[in-house]
Order: structure tokens, then sequence, then C-alpha cells
């Protein structure tokens, strides 16, 4: 029952959110392109959110599991007003909606020999997030490693009301302590961000995932003073499944942290040269 409320306050809040939203959005990418120049390989990302957009395409493009934790932008440097005017002309006192405030973003590295060698995979990471801290996007960003292989682009500053910079503590820095226990996947997932969001005083929702892989799986995680990254990488291990995740903010009417799972995946091209993605433990 509870479950079924949160969703349905979810599907109200987003119909609200949708309604709201500007007609007159500018021009977005669908996705990030990637382009080879010889040795040289460059992304092409323009979306609210363009470092975001430029990961997925690279962990699509080589196979790679890169994690994403977005930084919680809401001034008016990182966020920009998104309320379609019909509705706004309705609702004249009414809090409107607001995107991220990103746009173009163009990055260039050399194109790696081996992809899934971590090295060249955390080179290939650090140049673009270099080279994104650059510019005039929201948020600067950094890189972490885990000692499964995976990498996370986490959010690290944000900037002021007044234009300045600050650092934020990524939220999935926060030491927890969690019975160790064995859960189904979804009951780790859940219960790691309940303590989350008890802990942090902030609101962390789990959104997407693979339903029957979290529903059957059986993992053991848990323990004093760990990292809510840390416990949710243990209970990813024990999953046996290459799964990834998103992170990512919303400042509109009760700012909230949702969380997004899915098995990492890789770009294909069949015979028909139709493109398509496939999960990386897939054999090629």
């Amino acid at each position: 029952m509870l479950r079924k409320i949160v969703a349905d306050a979810v599907l109200l809040s987003t119909a609200v959110l949708l309604s709201a939203q500007s007609t007159t959005r500018p021009e977005y990418m669908e996705r990030a392109v990637i382009r080879q120049d010889g040795s040289r390989v460059t992304v092409i990302a323009n979306d609210p959110v363009p470092l975001f957009q430029a990961v997925v395409a690279i962990r699509q493009e080589y196979g790679l599991r890169v994690n994403w934790e977005a930084a919680p932008g809401y001034s008016h440097f990182d966020v920009v007003d998104d309320t379609g005017p019909k509705w706004r002309a309705a609702h004249p006192e009414a809090r409107g909606v607001t995107r991220p405030a990103g746009g173009l973003f163009t990055s260039t590295f050399l194109q790696p020999n081996d992809p899934l060698a971590a090295g060249i995979r955390g080179d290939v990471l650090a140049t673009v997030i270099r080279d994104y801290n650059a510019t005039e996007n929201p948020g600067k960003y950094a890189l972490r490693a885990g000692a499964d292989g995976s990498f996370a682009v986490v959010g690290t500053k944000i900037r002021d009301e007044a234009g300045g910079w600050q650092e934020v503590r990524p939220i999935f820095d926060t030491p927890l302590t969690l019975e160790k226990q064995s859960r189904n996947l979804y009951e780790a997932v859940s219960s790691i961000l309940a303590a989350l969001s008890a802990t942090s005083g902030k609101r962390v929702i789990l959104m997407g995932m693979p339903n029957n892989l979290f529903r059957d799986a059986q993992v053991t995680v848990g323990g004093p003073n760990v990292t809510a990254r840390d416990l949710l990488q243990q209970a990813f291990a024990g999953a046996r499944r290459p799964l990834e995740y998103d992170l990512g903010f919303d400042p509109d009417f009760s700012p909230v942290y949702v969380l997004n799972v899915s098995i990492a995946t890789r770009t294909e091209v069949d015979s028909t040269g139709k493109r398509r993605l496939v999960p990386i433990d897939r054999p090629h």
C-alpha cells in the first residue's frame, strides 16, 4: 500500500510538472554524438545536463560502467525557468518549474586502445570532466574510482545566488551504519536510501530499476560507518550483474535526489546497420 501511495504521488507530481513545462525550450540533442578522426575522438552533447549526456554516450560506446551523481544545483545560475506561458497565465501566483541551465558541450580525447583498461578509462573520463569544468555549464565534477572497477562522475561544486562557486559534499559520501544481513536487492537498496535520507535530512528515492533482478537477487549488505556509495556497490556486487546508477537532483517543489539503476549496456551494430544496446556481460 505504501509503495502505491508513493508511486501515485510521484505520478501526480510528474503530471503537474509536465503541464507547467515550457513549450519553447531550446533545441537540444536527443543523445550525444561521438565522432572519430584518426586517433582523436570528439563527444558532442547539447542538453540541460550536457556532461551526463556525454557520459551516457561514452559508457555505451565503450561498454563501461560509469555511475553519475548530479551536482545539486538550485540557484538561477544553475537552473532556469521552464514554466509554460499558458500555465503561468492560468496560475500567476504558483511556483513554476525549472530545468538545468546547461547547453552545448564538446570534449576531445585520444581513441583508447583498450577502453576496458582501468587506467585508460580513467584518463578518458578525466579529460572529459576537465573540459566540462572549463565551461560555464552548471556544476563542477570530479571522478571517483570504485573498488569494483567502476567509476563515478560526481558533482562537487555549485553556484550560489551571487554566482560564487561553493563546495558541496556529494550525498553518497555520507557514512552510514546499516545492520549487515541478507535481503533481496530491492530491500537492500531501499534500506540504504532510507538510512541516507534519515542521516542527511534530504529525500533520496529509488525511481527506476531492473524489476526482476531487484526482486530475485539476494545480497548481503551492511556495516558500520560505510559510505552510501560503498554500500550500493556491495549490493550491486551481490547481484552478479553489471549494474550502474544515475543519481539526479530535482530542486522544484520539494528538493529530492532520484536514483535510477540499470544494467550497464554497450552499443552494437547489427547486420542491417541498426544500432542497439545490449548488456555488457552478454558475449559479443
